[in-house]
């Protein structure tokens, strides 16, 4: 079968290996959709993380069980929790494989992942619908966040984003207003539409220095900020201004699956809009990480197609 292996930064390489055949705890997936994560896009600027997930997102249709198994069957539709799922196939534990409800089609069921550690972060956040949010980037994350605060029942819902067509896709997505960072002073256009007093939640989910710092500075007195996206580098923190508004900071990096799939089933929220192309598993540097890492990128979201 064919696999998308990584070799180190910038070296993604198509191998042939022989499909593994699974062990009496374990399932082999015939791999439908695998999203090309942030995390991915990092791991191939940057190399390895300590724990590497590369190839996480996937789904797919169960071809063979252990003996063992009885949670899931054969022709069962399910969620599959990689690494190693930029492949036809994928065989792991059983454990490690969520059935999904029919209602789910395969490109939703392909953005249930990312939908599951927003929700993880809004539920970690306690968030609610009365809250006042600001959102940091509308990007896969930004935009999964999006619906997250959408299926919550939030009504104001503030982003940052630079790309003119992301900005676009978040109006589409229903956010009550998006500003360009480059253009504006993010924490004086919130403070106008706040009374002064700034969003009760700010949630980074770029990575990026200056974002966070549009977090902090665009938070009330005793606000929440929210830290999912991914740093590379260092960020310098305006200590004052936290400590004076009494604001409390929380990182967030698990999920939560089970939530993911009550909203994805519910129809209140359409995930699998965040999806901006698919590509077939041949394709996977030149019109997916070199594409996603290009200047003046304007992709969101890309599912690989093995």
């Amino acid at each position: 079968m064919k696999i998308a292996n990584f070799h180190g930064i910038k070296d993604i390489r198509i191998e042939e290996i022989e499909s593994r055949e699974p062990g009496p705890d374990e399932v082999k997936v015939k791999i439908k959709y695998c999203g090309i994560c942030g995390s991915d896009v990092h791991e191939y600027l940057h190399g390895r993380f300590p724990i590497s997930s590369f190839g996480h997102e996937a789904c797919g249709e169960i071809v063979a069980c252990g003996a063992n198994v009885g949670s899931v069957a054969l022709g069962d539709r399910v969620l599959a929790f990689g690494p190693g799922a930029y492949a036809e196939y994928f065989t792991t534990e059983a454990s490690k494989v969520k059935k999904l409800d029919d209602s789910i089609g395969w490109k939703r069921a392909a953005v249930i992942e990312p939908l599951a550690g927003t929700a993880y972060a809004m539920k970690r956040g306690q968030v609610s619908a009365d809250d006042t949010i600001l959102i940091t980037g509308a990007g896969p994350i930004g935009l999964s966040f999006l619906n997250s605060a959408k299926a919550i029942g939030v009504k104001n819902i503030y982003m940052t984003e630079i790309s003119e067509s992301r900005i676009k896709k978040a109006l589409e997505m229903g956010a009550t207003q998006v500003f360009n960072p480059v253009e504006a002073r993010v924490s004086t256009q919130i403070k106008e539409l706040t009374n002064g007093n700034g969003v009760d939640i700010a949630i980074e989910a770029v990575g990026n220095p200056a974002s966070l710092k549009d977090c902090l500075s665009s938070t009330r007195y005793q606000g929440r900020v929210i830290v999912h996206g991914i740093f590379t580098e260092r960020a310098p923190v305006h200590m004052l201004g936290f400590v004076s508004r009494e604001i409390n900071m929380i990182g967030t990096n698990s999920i939560d699956i089970s939530q993911a799939l009550e909203w994805a089933s519910s129809g209140d929220i359409e995930p699998e809009t965040i999806v901006s192309r698919i590509i077939p598993l041949d394709e996977i540097v030149e019109n997916g990480f070199d594409l996603l890492t290009s200047p003046g990128n304007d992709e969101i979201k890309i599912l690989v197609e093995p």
